[in-house]
């Protein structure tokens, strides 16, 4: 059996999601002709990253990145820090001859995603986007039903991630709110990923931000300036001549933690909400019209964790999915591809053409005009 070894970079948030899905593998995913092995965890403070090599079982630990990639054991790397890292970890990781594993945004700007994907193009390693709102049962479905023409021509779309955690003024300024950061990296990508793949992208842009306080506390004291945006709201044009919004805000009051999808065609329409994650819902519109509305209307397709084998059967497919769950499969489906040395989807070229839309999207907030996507 072919044995992956894992390096895990950054121990925040997004260090122990990638790390809970590896160690769920096995679980969720029985009969695998391949194994992980957790070689390695990086953290910024020794003492961290030892607690993590206990907590999760990771052969060894460090606080220099570099260290870990030197480790010939490893196969894989997680990169799991602030987004202004990306660009060092990544490309040095390429060097080094490892996959990457990276989360999003790919990097802080377009020209250092642009550097990463060039650094990409003739490493031997195979990278993904950590995208994992692709990754559930329902936008599978979404995926496949564009594919196979279900909607027809696109006529229009809208995405919202909405949160509500920038509005309280006193909460002090993260590496999210300053420099590197901004909604649009943050919970845009997130968005903007799901549309594009769903939609192609678009060739034009309008966009417009808003940051609501202009200053902050700052984590050691006194008042943090230069903060970035906690709202953004933009239009998009595809070459077709379809129209669609998508928003990003972290100052929606009444919102937890919401990313909804809407995109309408000629033949049909779907949408999905991931705050009720189980389900896609489908309107075919080459139904007859029929007295009393016939079977016109959207149908709630019960996508639950209906996964494809090895998946699917834990948990049991009609047990309800948590957030957890496409990362978990994002996660699976890049190891199965290095497993078995197939280029996987999704990768960093992927994650430098996101970046590029984004910064399209600032420039047109800057100029207060329309700009064109190359």
């Amino acid at each position: 059996m072919k044995t992956i070894g894992i390096g895990v970079i950054g121990w925040g948030f997004m260090g122990r999601t990638h790390t809970h899905a590896l160690l769920s593998l096995p679980l969720f995913y029985p009969g695998l002709d391949f194994r992980v092995e957790l070689k390695c965890v990086c953290a910024r403070h020794i003492e961290n990253a030892r607690r993590a090599a206990e907590d999760a079982g990771f052969e060894r630990y460090t606080d220099d990145y570099r260290a870990l990639l030197a480790m010939e054991d490893i196969d894989v790397v997680s990169v799991c820090t602030p987004n202004d890292a990306h660009e060092a970890m990544v490309i040095d990781a390429l060097r080094a001859g490892k996959h990457v594993y990276v989360d999003k945004p790919l990097a802080v700007d377009e020209a250092s995603a642009q550097r990463i994907a060039e650094a990409a193009k003739d490493a031997p390693g195979f990278t993904r986007m950590a995208f994992n709102n692709r990754y559930f049962p329902a936008t599978l479905r979404a995926k496949e039903l564009v594919e196979e023409g279900r909607l027809g021509e696109i006529l229009s779309f809208e995405a919202r991630y909405l949160h509500s955690g920038s509005i309280d003024p006193e909460k002090p300024a993260g590496w999210k709110q300053r420099a590197g950061g901004g909604v649009l990296l943050d919970l845009g990508s997130h968005a903007l990923d799901l549309v594009t793949w769903l939609t192609g992208y678009p060739r034009r842009v309008f966009c417009a931000t808003r940051t609501l306080y202009p200053t902050r506390p700052a984590p050691g004291g006194g008042m943090a300036a230069d903060i970035t945006e906690d709202h953004v709201l933009a239009l998009m044009e595809l070459s077709n001549g379809g129209l669609g919004t998508v928003e990003a805000s972290k100052i929606a009051t009444g919102s937890d933690d919401e990313l909804t999808i809407e995109v309408r065609g000629t033949k049909g329409a779907l949408r999905w909400n991931s705050m009720d994650p189980n389900y896609l819902d489908f309107y075919d519109n080459t139904l007859p019209e029929a007295s009393y509305g016939g079977f016109k209307g959207f149908t709630r397709i019960e996508a639950v964790q209906r996964y494809p084998a090895p998946g699917g059967k834990f948990l049991p497919p009609k047990s309800s999915i948590g957030w957890e769950r496409g990362h978990l499969h994002c996660y699976y489906t890049f190891l199965d591809a290095v497993a078995h040395h197939r280029r996987p989807e999704n990768g960093v070229d992927e994650g430098a053409k996101l970046q590029s839309l984004m910064a399209r999207l600032m420039e047109s907030a800057k100029r207060g005009g329309w700009v064109d996507v190359v």
